[in-house]
């Protein structure tokens, strides 16, 4: 139990500190440039790692070692299910138009940003779905076979990485909401018995790499 509890710790605080970085990056400038459509490798240093570490976690011993013992110390007391996520997995996203509408000032247009954060959403939603249904990890909780990764986890990912591109030069405290908002979704999927760790962590990464490559893209789809 107490290792579980270290071994939780020491995820977590891993995790904290790629997403805290990530949401304190700076732009160079408060306006659209080329910039913003430019993947670079160090952009998907972040979501990699999420990935591979939930990769390697699920597909190898430590699923018995990390996954399981962190799910039975979460579940230990037998609580109820408080599965609010299914409702806060959207407010990253909802946020996005949301303070545009409130206001503030974003990289991108209203058009623009339609555009970016429909296309991210379908990118991460065509993503995790083919992995849920390709590699068939079987649930925490009983015989569904679609665990790998996290779609409220991915979701939420989404929403809290558009926040950051769009507002988090001018407002670092909408980047840092919207990072504490999905990291409490996957957290609550795991709380929940929904999800493992290594599921969460993968979705966290999808969601991430996602809004990444609509960025990158956009130029080529008649953006």
């Amino acid at each position: 139990m107490r290792q579980s509890a270290i071994h939780l710790c020491f995820w977590l605080t891993l995790v904290g500190t790629i997403l805290t970085s990530t949401a304190h990056a700076q732009y160079t400038d408060t306006t659209k440039s080329h910039n913003d459509y430019v993947f670079t490798w160090q952009q998907s240093i972040a979501p990699s790692i999420l990935i591979a570490t939930g990769t390697a976690i699920s597909f190898s011993p430590l699923h018995t070692s990390f996954d399981a013992p962190i799910h039975t110390w979460l579940q230990r007391d037998g609580h109820a299910r408080f599965e609010i996520e299914n409702v806060i997995q959207y407010v990253p996203d909802a946020s996005v138009l949301l303070l545009k509408a409130c206001g503030l000032k974003s990289r991108h247009n209203w058009r623009d940003l339609a555009y970016l954060e429909a296309g991210s959403a379908l990118l991460a939603f065509t993503i995790s779905t083919g992995l849920k249904h390709s590699l068939d990890v079987p649930r925490p909780y009983g015989n569904v076979y679609n665990s790998f990764p996290s779609g409220h986890t991915v979701t939420a990912f989404v929403g809290a990485e558009m926040l950051r591109r769009e507002y988090g030069s001018e407002y670092p405290i909408v980047a840092i909401a919207g990072y504490t908002v999905a990291t409490s979704v996957g957290l609550l999927r795991m709380y929940n018995n929904r999800h493992w760790a290594s599921d969460v962590l993968a979705g966290a990464g999808v969601g991430i790499l996602s809004v990444g490559l609509m960025y990158w893209l956009a130029p080529y789809l008649t953006f």
